[in-house]
């Protein structure tokens, strides 16, 4: 009995021992998969803390990319474009409808010639007057924005009324387009106090340009020449100011010129039927249009050519330096030099090199001798001794005389007349003052 109860009391524990391992092979097997999440959930944490960074980068990439494709296209659509400088300077001829409506001949001429030239050949073209006065002028000189017309005192320099309103308005229409402000009338001599046109001329004369929008394109049948003149809005009698009297600025008078109200069909629109203006401005010195040409437009050539011109003469009326033409069909921009202070000069590059050796020499002349101040005051000093005049009404000019080198030659004189009267200049005497000593000897005659 002892033994079969040790036998069953063995089968117990080994039952008992066996039933223990399975609980820790099952308990271990249940922990293993908490580890490996536990793992899977670290691994899936690094995953995802890099993942804000490369999700940054890969949103950024494309908005770079993006940028850099429109910046490659904005480049490749701007070399598109050809740009071209027009050359020629530009002329201006007036002349007049039925004897009464200004209209303007405008061109670009190959010639080489400077501003004052081209402003006087304006003029000799435009001269409405009988006796050709722009033409008859002793001497023609553009200073800056000021011309000066000198005349010999002893020409008939008289004109009837009709014909004296023409050859003003020719002076301020023309010099204003360009970009002159006042004229002055002098003698041979250079004196102020000419009579001219039944009018004595003392004064400075600012040019005064008729208010104007816009230009129209006219006939070559209404005019004189036979060939395509304009007509401005203002002498039309177009639409050329605001509701508040203001006049119209670049776009609005740009967008005006598209139509006319014009019946009889003596003139028209330059901005030809198919070409549509996108924008127009003026920005600082320079007016720019833009535009483009529908598919199903023909224009001629002589079309294309008034288009041009009529923006031309309206961009000079704001008074700017250049024009520029964006033609978005054909991707041309064109640029028209006008009131270029740069292109504008009134001599060539030799006549400045005078200039600047005169310059040079009269500072020189200065330093070594006497200036034309002091040769004026001698002169004054010498006619106080010599003559009966009161100093105080004794005017003088020193006059430019080649022929007398080494010498200022000086003019003395008087005016006579009552004041508010017409009045004539009275010469006391010519004197010649030596540059470098000072001393005051009569010009023989």
């Amino acid at each position: 009995m002892k033994k079969i109860g040790v036998v069953l009391g063995l089968f117990l524990f080994s039952f008992v021992l066996a039933a223990c391992n399975n609980t820790n092979e099952t308990d271990s097997a249940e922990e293993t998969p908490s580890n490996n999440e536990a793992d899977s959930e670290e691994d899936g944490d690094e995953t995802d803390s890099n993942n804000p960074e490369e999700d940054a980068a890969s949103d950024k990439n494309p908005v770079e990319n993006e940028e850099e494709n429109n910046h490659s296209d904005n480049e490749a659509e701007e070399q598109d474009y050809t740009e071209e400088q027009v050359s020629g300077d530009y002329l201006i001829h007036a002349e007049w409808l039925d004897g009464t409506d200004l209209l303007l001949y405008f061109t670009r001429t190959a010639d080489e010639m400077t501003r004052e030239e081209r402003i006087h050949q304006s003029l000799m073209e435009s001269d409405p007057s009988q006796r050709d006065l722009f033409s008859a002028t002793t001497n023609f000189e553009v200073d800056g924005t000021a011309v000066n017309l000198y005349y010999n005192e002893e020409d008939d320099l008289s004109m009837a009324s009709t014909e004296s309103a023409m050859f003003w308005e020719a002076l301020n229409e023309i010099g204003f387009r360009y970009g002159l402000d006042e004229f002055n009338l002098f003698n041979q001599d250079g004196e102020r106090g000419l009579t001219f046109a039944e009018n004595h001329w003392q004064d400075p004369v600012e040019i005064e340009q008729e208010p104007n929008r816009g230009y129209y394109v006219m006939s070559p049948e209404e005019t004189e020449r036979g060939e395509h003149t304009y007509i401005s809005g203002a002498v039309a009698g177009e639409e050329i100011s605001a509701e508040d009297g203001e006049l119209f600025d670049f776009g609005q008078t740009i967008e005006a010129m598209a139509t006319t109200t014009n019946d009889n069909g003596s003139y028209h629109s330059g901005i030809y039927e198919g070409l549509e203006i996108e924008e127009a401005e003026v920005d600082g010195n320079q007016a720019m249009v833009t535009y483009h040409i529908n598919e199903e437009a023909e224009p001629t050539q002589q079309e294309r050519e008034d288009f041009e011109q009529v923006l031309q003469l309206t961009a000079l009326d704001f008074q700017v330096e250049e024009l520029q033409l964006v033609n978005e069909t054909d991707q041309v921009i064109s640029t028209y030099p006008l009131l270029n202070e740069a292109g504008d000069n009134n001599g060539t590059a030799e006549e400045d090199d005078n200039q600047s050796e005169d310059t040079s020499n009269a500072n020189e002349q200065e330093e070594n001798g006497i200036t034309e101040e002091d040769a004026t005051k001698n002169v004054f000093d010498y006619v106080d001794e010599h003559s009966d005049t009161n100093r105080e009404d004794v005017k003088a000019m020193v006059q430019d005389d080649e022929d007398e080198e080494g010498y200022y030659t000086v003019q003395a004189f008087v005016f006579s007349g009552e004041e508010g009267e017409a009045q004539m200049t009275n010469t006391i005497g010519w004197y010649l003052v030596d540059k470098e000593t000072g001393e005051v000897k009569e010009k023989e005659l």
